[in-house]
């Protein structure tokens, strides 16, 4: 005996719009002459050799009046909001490293 089933298939729209952030970016800098420099280390594998080559090079080219160094415990963590607020406090610009 033959039974015939007839399956509902409904179909979905993937696209999706664009996901505009809340903020705008903070202003760029004129210029990087004898700023003061924050780091973020991802800490993955390479990170902490890649930001001190980054640095060295910054200053070699610029000049940096400090240097403030900051290593998450892990890659798959967010910094810490207190240190990000820290950063942004006392520091003209910070570069966020990954490694691998």
């Amino acid at each position: 005996m033959a039974t015939s089933t007839r399956q509902r298939m409904t179909l979905v729209d993937p696209t999706t719009e664009p996901i505009v952030p809340d903020f705008a970016g903070a202003p760029r800098l004129s210029d990087l002459k004898n700023k003061r420099v924050g780091v973020i280390d991802d800490s993955k594998v390479n990170a902490k050799e890649y930001l001190k080559e980054l640095t060295d090079l910054l200053d070699e080219r610029f000049g940096i009046a400090s240097l403030k160094y900051h290593a998450k415990p892990s890659a798959s963590k967010p910094a810490d909001p207190a240190i990000v607020e820290e950063l942004a406090r006392e520091c003209d610009y910070v570069i966020v490293g990954v490694g691998d």
